[in-house]
């Protein structure tokens, strides 16, 4: 499983540094007057009716590096864009393209090897063809072309030396609606790229410039514009502001399997409100008409009520973080509803004050990938605590670093034999005890007691990380809760334990069980997850016992999950199924932090920045994830935001919502993890504009991942202005 083109007139986007105004605040001319201002012939720029506070949660203008140009009927890819990142599909480390290159003026992407690919989404119309294509080639030579893999379909033409621009027709039923692979295969290494057009008429060689920092705006010209592939916001309207009278934009939003929404954009202020698709993925397109250029501003999917502000209150004198080995999300109330089967009372009450995330992804999908992600707040890519790898490098500032930084003692207390300084999990402990090397129990009340000893002087601040290990295996049975979750007489292997061993021979297919025994095992680790659930309420106890528990932070989650047979397999490691990447995230500080569920995507790479944040401690320049606390007070809120995964870089997922995109070998899958938890059917298919809309934020990640810093870039799935800012577009 898993396993020079056809441009007539420029298109410009210029950074929008915030967002949308209130309606009220957008009008008028240089006096504030609604229509006072002119353009197109004179006529007076009509200003829209207020329609109350609003706030844009998704901004065209920002995210329009993520946008697919439209010309003149057809798809325009730009490969010398940081923007063609999101048409690529491969696997490894390394894409077949060399990006963001330029030659002789103009930017281009240029092919490594002889053949390179694109995966591009079409209309019904776009899928007609045919494809043009502008590029330099080293000498003369044959360029063909494959579509969808299919070899009997095959195109060829002649380059020659230099600048060309060639078409070829693309035979009927090649390409289709939707989602297209596009193979490019030429005699020579080195063919650069500075255009692809598929479908549509064609137009002038020169290649579209994407940014006017004086105009902040998009710029289209006369029936040109740009599709992105968003989920509408409940009560979403895309809003815009043009500047010349005799322009307009026409809007058509598809949403996946259902009828079309259209408007028109005219003046200032105007808006088409998207409400009926609340919720949906959709292709949202933009074309101008009416003018020869239109000018944008402000364009945004907007929301109703003034935007929300960061909140700042006193910093935690305390902190705890606690990592539960292997516990997987599904098997929390609060996260996945009566689904889950343990009980966790605590965790229910605890959820009550707290900002509980609902789609929480750890980074990798075993220990101590998972756990270098926590520590330093990178991606696998940076930190490369990749098996055979045993250390973490010492020059990454790691999360008891910053509990220091803020004058608090630090102290870690686990049992997981991996997480230890030794292995670069931290260097600047005040104490640390590992249980695996030193002893002392491996039960979460073992650690939870030892932990409670080395901050036995609870007025002085301290930060104490806790690592359990009961939902890891080996997994041992947990009363009363065993006898509970499988109360039918068993007399198999697995009475009261699923070793590590006899769980490693499962996996490699040496032993073999039965249904009953999995059953069995299934509930012995769900006894854990009572367990561990029932320390949780332990800690919570002593903090109130101590008088600190309104000045303590606590923070619970995971460094991953486990299979548990639903694809044939057991334990971690395997795979990057929901099973095993997505984890608890409990964060409670109510002095800080508002109480409730957070359904936009978050990673565990957020964690040290979210910590630093609350204690006032600057961020490190290298960590790649941001702090929550802006989210948890409602900032970027109402859209949804991408979480990833990596099996040990090899393959990638990333899920936005309900839908999870996969990627292994270039060859991609899409799931409803909602409606199919188990993943076992890719609807990517039936799905195209889902697929489509993560995929576009997965791929600009996964090109720059080594470099991307969301505190500076945002979420992948809606980017900051300074994204394309840093780009040079």
């Amino acid at each position: 499983m898993r396993g020079h083109v056809c441009v007539v007139a420029a298109l410009t986007a210029a950074l929008c540094a915030c967002g949308k105004k209130d309606s009220s605040d957008t009008g008028g001319g240089a006096n504030g007057v609604p229509g006072e201002s002119s353009g197109g012939e004179g006529k007076a720029v009509p200003q829209a009716p207020a329609r109350g506070p609003e706030h844009p949660v998704y901004s065209l203008i920002d995210n329009r590096l993520g946008g697919h140009v439209q010309r003149l009927g057809g798809l325009l890819v730009l490969p010398g864009s940081a923007g063609f990142a999101k048409y690529l599909r491969f696997g490894g480390k390394n894409p077949p393209w060399k990006l963001r290159g330029e030659s002789e003026g103009s930017k281009v992407a240029t092919l490594k090897s002889k053949s390179a690919g694109i995966v591009v989404p079409l209309t019904a119309e776009q899928a007609a063809g045919p494809i043009r294509i502008r590029a330099r080639s080293p000498g003369a030579q044959r360029l063909g072309l494959r579509v969808n893999g299919k070899k009997d379909k095959e195109v060829t033409t002649e380059l020659a030396d230099g600048w060309s621009t060639a078409e070829l027709a693309v035979p009927a039923g090649a390409l289709e609606a939707g989602e297209n692979e596009i193979l490019f295969f030429a005699g020579k290494a080195g063919l650069e790229v500075a255009w692809i057009q598929v479908g549509g008429a064609p137009g002038a060689e020169q290649a579209p410039a994407f940014f006017d920092p004086g105009k902040k705006s998009l710029v289209m010209a006369d029936k040109e514009g740009m599709a992105w592939y968003v989920t509408v916001p409940d009560k979403g309207l895309v809003t815009a502001d043009l500047a010349d009278a005799a322009c307009k934009v026409q809007v058509v939003a598809t949403p996946q399997g259902g009828a079309a929404v259209q408007g028109t954009l005219a003046g200032r202020g105007s808006a088409v409100d998207l409400a009926k698709l609340a919720g949906k993925p959709a292709r949202l397109e933009l074309t101008a008409t009416g003018c020869p250029r239109a000018q944008l501003a402000s364009a945004a999917l907007v929301v109703p009520g003034a935007a929300p502000a960061a909140k700042r209150g006193t910093p935690p004198k305390y902190v705890v973080l606690w990592v539960m080995d292997s516990l997987r999300a599904d098997r929390v109330k609060t996260i996945v509803g009566e689904s889950a089967r343990p009980d966790v009372p605590v965790m229910d009450e605890l959820a009550a004050t707290s900002a509980v995330f609902t789609q929480a992804y750890v980074q990798g999908n075993e220990t101590k990938c998972s756990h270098a992600s926590i520590w330093t707040s990178l991606y696998p890519v940076n930190h490369k605590m990749i098996p055979p790898n045993s250390r973490i490098d010492p020059k990454w500032v790691t999360i008891e670093e910053v509990a220091k930084n803020a004058g608090l003692m630090a102290s870690g207390v686990s049992a997981n034999g991996y997480i230890t300084p030794d292995r670069g999990f931290g260097e600047k402990w005040d104490k640390f005890r590992n249980h695996i090397h030193e002893g002392g129990g491996l039960r979460a009340e073992d650690v939870l007691g030892k932990g409670f000893e080395s901050i036995s002087a609870p007025t002085a601040p301290w930060f104490l990380y806790l690592g359990s290990i009961d939902t890891h295996v080996s997994w041992r049975a947990k009363e009363p809760w065993l006898g509970k979750y499988d109360p039918e007489p068993y007399t198999g292997r697995f009475k009261v334990e699923a070793s590590g061993v006899d769980m490693g021979k499962v996996a490699a297919g040496s032993l073999k069980i039965s249904d009953r025994d999995k059953k069995r095992i299934i509930a012995i680790y769900d006894s854990n997850v009572s367990y561990q659930d029932q320390q949780v309420g332990v800690l919570l106890a002593k903090l109130k016992e101590w008088g600190v528990a309104d000045q303590t932070m606590v923070i619970l989650t995971a460094d991953h999950g486990d299979e548990q047979f639903e694809a044939g397999r057991v334990g971690h490691g395997g795979s990057i199924l929901e099973t095993l990447v997505h984890v608890p995230l409990f964060i409670h500080y109510p002095p800080m932090i508002p109480a409730g569920k957070i359904t936009e995507g978050a990673e565990v790479v957020d964690i040290v920045p979210t910590v630093a944040d609350a204690l006032g401690v600057k961020p490190d320049d290298n960590w790649q994830g941001e702090s929550l606390l802006p989210l948890m007070s409602g900032v970027g809120r109402g859209y949804p935001r991408m979480s990833m995964a990596s099996k040990y870089e090899n393959a990638h997922a990333g899920r936005m919502g309900q839908w999870k995109a996969y990627y292994a070998g270039g060859k991609g899958e899409l799931f409803d993890v909602v409606t199919e938890p188990e993943e076992k059917k890719d609807i990517a298919r039936d799905n195209p504009t889902a697929m489509r809309m993560v995929s576009d934020a997965l791929w600009m990640l996964r090109a720059y991942n080594a470099d991307w810093k969301k505190s500076r870039w945002g979420n992948p799935a809606n980017v900051t202005a300074a994204f394309a800012a840093d780009m040079g577009e």
